[in-house]
């Protein structure tokens, strides 16, 4: 296994601690609705910007992708701008263990010069695995299954995110599912609110 149970554990502690002191920001902050406000946010780009996180974190995805899939035979695909840096850690962090996962980044629109390309990349014509840094959080991994549908590009009925923005109070259901995506795509996190005492909604 390239990653066992024990290892596992003591990647997550690291990870939870670091988005725990670093990447949750706290007060009154303008939500993306106009005449919203945030008490909390996220803002894992600290994480997935930071090498030594961002390598932790795509061993903890290794550890559950060769659980689900020892051959790996899939390529992972996330959505700019969070997706760039996620994407591009675990494919090296594959290519370590002699893995090759294919990267490709889902641009929210189409180029509109140059090559027209909604893809960044070299996407293959193979299983496709979403990726994103939150899900049950926007509709990012909608968009990208979107537009994956519209290039013809098959897609996994798993995708990956480092923190799911629900917790115990959610039916349990929406723990390993995303709002947006079928039902028939589950989701596996590495986080929910629980880890962190989030209790309530962000607005």
């Amino acid at each position: 296994m390239i990653v066992n149970d024990t290892e596992y554990e003591g990647l997550k502690d690291y990870v939870h601690g670091f988005i725990n002191q670093m990447c949750i920001e706290k007060g009154r902050m303008p939500g993306k609705m106009p005449g919203t406000t945030y008490t909390w946010m996220f803002y894992l780009r600290r994480a997935l910007l930071n090498p030594n996180v961002a390598f932790a974190i795509s061993k903890m995805f290794l550890y559950h992708m060769e659980r689900l899939d020892p051959k790996f035979q899939f390529q992972i695909c996330g959505m700019d701008t969070a997706g760039s840096p996620l994407v591009t850690a675990l494919s090296l962090s594959a290519r370590y263990h002699d893995i090759f996962l294919n990267p490709i980044i889902c641009r929210k629109e189409r180029k509109a010069y140059g090559l027209l390309n909604r893809f960044e990349g070299s996407p293959q014509n193979m299983l496709t695995v979403i990726m994103d840094d939150l899900c049950n959080s926007g509709k990012s991994m909608k968009e990208c299954l979107n537009a994956l549908q519209e290039e013809g590009l098959p897609v996994a009925n798993v995708a990956f995110s480092i923190v799911n923005k629900s917790n115990s109070t959610h039916k349990e259901e929406r723990l390993r599912t995303d709002m947006y995506l079928p039902k028939e795509i589950s989701v596996v996190s590495l986080f929910n609110l629980d880890d962190f005492d989030l209790q309530h909604p962000s607005h």
